[in-house]
């Protein structure tokens, strides 16, 4: 996997650890996310390993976005050089480094489908979440524009579509089953950025985010969709970021 870019952003501090050395450890507060330099790290959860983080793989920002104690405890398998971020900044990469967040979100997917392989040896995930089947008539709104969610939404099937708008005006259209909307206000706890409406009758999906960890584990297609989404959207938001005025960089957000 190709090393993180860490200098297009300022560390914290870069620490070297001695092998058995403790990064984070679960149920402590923490502000940082960590990019692995040099060396392994091993990820554990109730004192079992779940996975194996090597050079240029990123942890910690879970903490972040749950709003919560570290849910792993992170430790060095070798000697290590490992650099801390403050997770703050992980919005601005997202807004300002679009070919950065990429290499991000390829370190999580990764990490996400090692996690997932273990736990699917252990426990059935698909029992852990439940997702809930909407019928919208046409004209009926799925996504309200300014309004607070985590619910992640996938696109069943529809007789004309899902009609995209922001203040009143069409920006795009969902029409492919199987796409997915409104992950970017649950990945980054962000106000629904635009009004998803019905164009005839659509049945979709709904997969809650308020436990984000637990439903992707549970649905590792949502995840790599996800991922797959997130990116094609950096690749466009690489090119149109020098376009975009300041205050107007979450326009190339979807809801």
């Amino acid at each position: 996997m190709p090393g993180i870019e860490t200098t297009e952003i300022s560390a914290s501090e870069v620490k070297a650890y001695k092998p058995g050395e403790i990064v984070a450890a679960e149920g402590e507060k923490n502000e940082f996310f960590f990019v692995i330099l040099k060396g392994e790290v091993e990820i554990f959860q109730n004192n079992k390993s779940i996975r194996v983080l090597k050079e240029g793989d990123v942890f910690g920002l879970e903490s972040f976005y749950l709003r919560r104690p570290c849910t792993t405890t992170s430790k060095t398998i070798t000697f290590s050089r490992i650099a801390s971020y403050r997770a703050d900044l992980i919005n601005e990469i997202v807004y300002t480094k679009p070919q950065l967040t990429e290499k991000i979100l390829n370190s999580i997917m990764a990490q996400l489908e090692q996690t997932t392989q273990v736990a699917e040896e252990n426990i059935p995930l698909a029992k852990l979440v439940d997702f809930n089947e909407q019928v919208y008539q046409n004209g009926e709104v799925i996504i309200e524009e300014g309004t607070v969610g985590k619910d992640i939404y996938m696109l069943v099937e529809s007789e004309k579509g899902l009609l995209v708008s922001r203040e009143g005006k069409e920006v795009g259209r969902i029409t492919q089953p199987g796409e997915y909307f409104g992950e970017m206000s649950s990945l980054l706890n962000l106000k629904r950025t635009a009004t998803v409406s019905s164009m005839g009758k659509s049945v979709v999906q709904i997969f809650p985010g308020d436990n984000l960890e637990a439903t992707l584990a549970a649905y590792p297609s949502l995840a790599k969709k996800i991922i797959d989404t997130l990116a094609s959207r950096l690749i466009d938001a690489n090119r149109r970021i020098t376009e975009l005025s300041n205050g107007k960089e979450s326009d190339f957000l979807s809801s």
